[in-house]
């Protein structure tokens, strides 16, 4: 999915017909760029606003999936894997031995295995709204939010819980905005973030990042957008830290899109999909070793489930969605709503 035309590869099925068409189309003029100054950022977001397109909060979530592995000679059970090799953060995890639960505002540490040395170990306790964790060995990373919906930040906490009844605080990186998903390859774990796009007494408030190395607001020439229109625009910034690292400097990179509702990512790539109307705005970004580069944009006909309807096979991605069409019959009492399957096939 290069900047410029994407040839997609379009399978439609109809609900109606039971119909196939299998054919090569071109579809899209997407093109990635950065803003050439903070005043070009303002008048870009002042120009969505003045067409009506402003603000956009749909409250859409990804679904998780159960998948059991094993790990020595017993078994327990890793959630939300959808790729292998890709953890996904969740409220529960475990490495077989330990629990770790968020219950609350609260991390509970629970030793259970074997079964009769079952017992609490430790409770962290956070002033603020839990998401979701990570385990990585002897590193427990948590997700929580402090603020209001408008003033929201999200924070990024890694603990050393070598010992489990004293779990200590190694890292703490803050960024402006809420939490929405997050992932872990080997050490590294990224990090979505969404901040609403407003304008406050005429300027517009950028992401800010707070970590150890000292506070920095993220450059408007930083920042990349599409030139495909939306209803309502948001700042998506991805985070990607090193859960071995004590003190460090997260990379990051920053979208000005749509709302992004659903996230596939594989061991290469993060795909970001934006619901529009009746199509669906992708962004990928190219991920390695904890470095992160927003590569292409481009966007499908109709809207998708979940994080489920994409995947990466051989090089290319494939995205699932569902249209809905109109047909006006001869009796107007009213109009009749067709639903079409779709299937792309994206040549990266």
């Amino acid at each position: 999915m290069k900047n410029g035309k994407v040839v997609i590869l379009t399978l439609l099925i109809s609900l109606s017909a039971i119909a196939m068409l299998c054919a090569k189309v071109e579809y899209g003029t997407a093109s990635l760029n950065k803003f050439k100054s903070y005043e070009e950022l303002k008048e870009f977001l002042q120009n969505r606003r003045d067409s009506g397109t402003y603000p956009y909060s749909p409250f859409l979530k990804s679904f998780g999936l159960l998948e059991l592995n094993t790990m020595n000679d017993y078994d327990y059970s890793k959630t939300n894997i959808q790729v292998e090799g890709v953890d996904e953060a969740d409220i529960v995890k475990t490495d077989g031995d330990y629990i770790y639960v968020i219950s609350g505002q609260k991390v509970v540490t629970v030793k259970a295995y074997p079964a009769e040395e079952a017992a609490v170990l430790s409770r962290i306790t956070f002033n603020g709204t839990l998401k979701q964790l990570f385990i990585n060995g002897e590193r427990l990373v948590v997700f929580y939010e402090s603020g209001s919906w408008s003033e929201a930040q999200t924070f990024i906490n890694i603990y050393d819980v070598s010992d489990r009844k004293n779990p200590v605080l190694k890292s703490e990186i803050a960024v402006d905005g809420q939490y929405f998903s997050s992932r872990m390859i080997g050490d590294y774990v990224y990090v979505v973030i969404r901040k609403a796009a407003s304008l406050v007494e005429g300027e517009v408030a950028l992401p800010k990042i707070y970590s150890e190395d000292g506070n920095r607001v993220i450059p408007a020439t930083d920042i990349y957008y599409s030139n495909i229109p939306d209803y309502g625009y948001i700042f998506t910034t991805i985070v990607t830290v090193n859960v071995l690292e004590d003190k460090q400097e997260p990379n990051d990179e920053t979208i000005f899109s749509g709302w992004t509702t659903n996230l596939y990512v594989s061991l290469e790539n993060i795909y970001l999909a934006i619901g529009s109307g009746d199509r669906t705005v992708l962004h990928r970004i190219h991920i390695e070793n904890g470095e992160i580069s927003i590569e292409a944009d481009g966007e499908v006909p109709g809207y998708i489930l979940n994080q489920f309807s994409m995947d990466e096979h051989e090089g290319y991605f494939r995205i699932a969605t569902t249209s809905q069409m109109a047909s006006l019959p001869q009796d107007p009492s009213g109009i009749i709503l067709h639903l079409q399957n779709n299937v792309y096939i994206l040549n990266m």
